[in-house]
């Protein structure tokens, strides 16, 4: 069996001035005398200690105990408690909208990266609290609750194709054009899209008139426009090519990350993608999974929409997701919609606490 390459274990050149200071600096001591400046930059890793914290400080932290350089990225994750396998590379992701874009050292990424043993020993922390004697307090009950409502929806809407693509660079613009839109008007504009910018790459040189023509009753046409060319374009300079077929060879969290640094790619559009073309167990939340689950009393009553999917991710089993979803939205535009729902005739009325509530208040609309 051929080992698998360790990545990020390139060996810096330092400059013989690099090299000078390197060799001047000694373990738990700063740098003095003319090279104080660089007194925090410098730092001897001491074999002797436990391992230390590495930060994004912007220097490359630690001097090898054994050579005169510094450490690569791959000895500071061991440090850290990564495993061999993992790369570091990618873009932020994180709230800031003009920096989450932003190519990242790979320093800055492990440094910005919480351990695994850490977040290992904070999650089983967490389970603790959540857990008592041996059963988890907070969802035993939702959780028997969602399989009593999931097999009445699953009879009620039997299987049935949402338009969604198997290709995930085709599923990436049908749901971008979906966001904020009626179901005939985007699948209308993505056919015409489609048959304008067939293959995906004339998209980047069609000019704006053309593309507003076919994206004007969707509303919203620039920022459409913009987060498609420049998705497109960010694709191609990660891959070579126009396509997200790497994705299928990624894990769960990798393919997550990367699709959520994309220009526009919020929670819902990445884990559409995942689910319907990467065949990965994601939950999209969309508005219509948020309403109905909030109203069946599977999301507490007040948790935000930006909340909602780590919330149904605890109730939810790997393995139903993808059909929860499929299941809510066909729910949500039929008969739980927004307005007036058609509680009368919910295949769940029995059980849902805001069905039996209009009902007895209301009676049949």
């Amino acid at each position: 069996m051929v080992r698998k390459k360790v990545a990020n274990h390139q060996k810096a050149a330092h400059a013989a001035s690099t090299l000078e200071r390197i060799r001047r600096v000694r373990a738990g001591e700063r740098l003095a005398g003319a090279y104080r400046a660089f007194g925090a930059a410098y730092r001897l890793l001491d074999p002797a200690l436990p391992a230390p914290t590495v930060t994004r400080s912007g220097f490359r932290d630690f001097v090898h105990p054994k050579e005169n350089r510094f450490c690569t990225v791959r000895e500071l994750a061991r440090l850290q408690s990564f495993p061999d396998q993992y790369v570091f590379e990618g873009r932020r992701c994180d709230t800031y909208a003009k920096s989450r874009y932003i190519q990242q050292t790979q320093h800055e990424q492990l440094g910005n990266a919480v351990p695994p043993r850490l977040a290992q020993s904070i999650a089983r922390a967490i389970r603790k609290q959540l857990l008592r004697n041996g059963r988890n307090v907070v969802t035993s009950n939702t959780i028997e609750y969602f399989k009593q409502i999931f097999a009445d929806l699953d009879y009620a809407y039997p299987q049935r194709s949402l338009g969604n693509k198997r290709n995930p660079l085709d599923e990436l613009v049908y749901i971008v054009l979906s966001r904020r839109t009626q179901e005939g008007q985007y699948q209308h504009a993505y056919r015409e899209l489609h048959r304008l910018c067939r293959p995906w790459h004339k998209l980047l040189s069609t000019g704006d008139p053309a593309l507003r023509e076919v994206l004007e009753p969707l509303g919203l046409v620039n920022q459409r426009i913009s987060a498609l060319r420049a998705t497109f374009t960010t694709i191609v300079a990660d891959f070579g090519t126009l396509t997200l077929s790497p994705l299928r060879r990624k894990t769960y969290s990798e393919a997550y990350h990367y699709l959520r640094s994309l220009p526009g790619v919020n929670d819902k559009t990445a884990k559409c993608v995942m689910m319907y073309s990467l065949g990965m167990p994601a939950l999209p939340v969309d508005t219509h999974t948020f309403r109905v689950a909030t109203r069946l009393g599977l999301v507490p009553e007040g948790t935000s929409l930006y909340k909602a999917p780590r919330v149904l991710d605890a109730v939810v089993p790997r393995s139903l997701r993808g059909r929860f979803h499929v299941l809510t939205v066909l729910h949500g535009r039929e008969v739980c919609t927004q307005k007036n729902p058609a509680c009368h005739r919910c295949p769940v009325k029995l059980r849902c606490p805001s069905a039996t509530a209009t009902i007895h208040t209301r009676g049949p609309s």
